[in-house]
């Protein structure tokens, strides 16, 4: 008997590298406080905007899609649409937070990183809610 065969294992891997990622985009933050000096708030600085927008973003779009992750996984098994969601959201997280990092405003980086997100986003959702009511 596999005591591993029914665990998120995709779900745990992808939400590992997530954290690494969010650590990241907090130490950018706390780093851009010590050069601009504002502790508090963005101060109206542009950059400290940015940086605190760049790991915001990342903080609101993780948390819903792990957890609708580690749902289709525990319901399907670790299968390779719920792999190819962790795969495709990750690497949208990555370009996204890379490509708002290093411009203001629109970039490719941040184009493809956002329609990579809500792709994997809502293939997942969708995918979830097809196998889940397939159990009623």
């Amino acid at each position: 008997m596999d005591l591993f065969a029914n665990l998120p294992i995709y779900t745990a891997i992808t939400t590992s590298v997530l954290i690494v990622l969010q650590i990241v985009l907090m130490g950018r933050v706390i780093a851009q406080r010590g050069k601009t000096e504002i502790l508090i708030g963005d101060g109206g600085v542009d950059v400290m905007q940015q940086t605190i927008r760049v790991h915001g973003n990342l903080i609101e779009n993780a948390p819903i899609f792990l957890i609708g992750l580690g749902m289709l996984e525990l319901i399907t098994g670790s299968s390779l649409v719920v792999l190819g969601c962790a795969v495709v959201f990750v690497v949208s997280r990555l370009l996204h937070a890379v490509g708002y990092s290093r411009v203001s405003g629109l970039s490719i980086g941040r184009f493809i990183g956002t329609v990579g997100t809500i792709l994997s986003t809502l293939v997942m959702a969708g995918y979830l809610a097809w196998v889940a009511a397939g159990h009623l």
